[in-house]
């Protein structure tokens, strides 16, 4: 039996893969992107949201790979009559890879798909082992440059790109999303270069900024990144 720690189980969703589905958000991610709309999901500790109003949310529970699975068989009925099931989201859901097997294990054990959110920022092995455990991942390319991505994001590109050359090989059926970024990859240059990035063929998505991204800083005691780099 393996652990995780999670920081929010959003049941009902339907724009994290086909059907009617409940999503994870793992906490833990590699990456600090100077734009991330979950900051809650960067550090595996678990963190205080304070609000404005003085009320405070603890961010971080910790389960069991069996006593997650079953939370989320709840909705299992559903889950499957609407064709759905269980993405995995964050944080970087890759940071804990051994975890992720073992819940998607006892999932597809009962019949429900399982879906991926990921960056790609991942040793390939926990890479291959999770994505090939998935009915479909959605991909993120969030820039094309490697020095512009190590400034924005905080990683190494070409790992990401070994990553997403296995997956365009490996017959899971993916999803390249990009999110936009004023100022740092929303250029007509820039859309060119990540669908040349994506591949022949590679169904690519443009999601717009989210507006709301800056909201949580306050409330974790931190900077919006993205307001202090432009």
């Amino acid at each position: 039996m393996t652990a995780g720690r999670v920081f929010e189980i959003r049941e009902f969703t339907l724009h994290d893969g086909p059907g009617v589905r409940t999503t994870v958000f793992l906490k833990g991610c590699p990456l600090r992107c100077a734009w991330c709309h979950n900051p809650e999901g960067q550090s595996r500790d678990k963190e205080t949201m304070r609000r404005k109003d003085g009320s405070a949310t603890v961010c971080g529970e910790d389960w069991t790979d069996e006593a997650l699975a079953a939370e989320l068989l709840r909705n299992a009925d559903i889950m499957r009559q609407s064709g759905g099931g269980v993405s995995f989201s964050g944080g970087e859901p890759l940071a804990q890879a051994e975890f992720v097997c073992a819940v998607a294990d006892r999932l597809r054990a009962e019949g429900i798909g399982c879906a991926l959110e990921t960056s790609g920022a991942a040793p390939e092995s926990d890479y291959r082992a999770v994505v090939g455990r998935m009915d479909f991942v959605y991909q993120d390319l969030k820039h094309h440059d490697a020095a512009a991505f190590r400034r924005w994001c905080g990683g190494d590109l070409e790992a990401i790109l070994r990553n997403y050359r296995w997956l365009r090989t490996s017959g899971v059926p993916h999803c390249v999303r990009v999110p936009c970024i004023p100022g740092v990859n929303d250029s007509p240059a820039d859309r060119a270069a990540l669908l040349a990035l994506a591949g022949p063929g590679a169904t690519v998505e443009f999601l717009p900024y989210n507006p709301a991204a800056p909201a949580k800083y306050p409330m974790l005691g931190r900077e919006f990144p993205l307001a202090a780099a432009t």
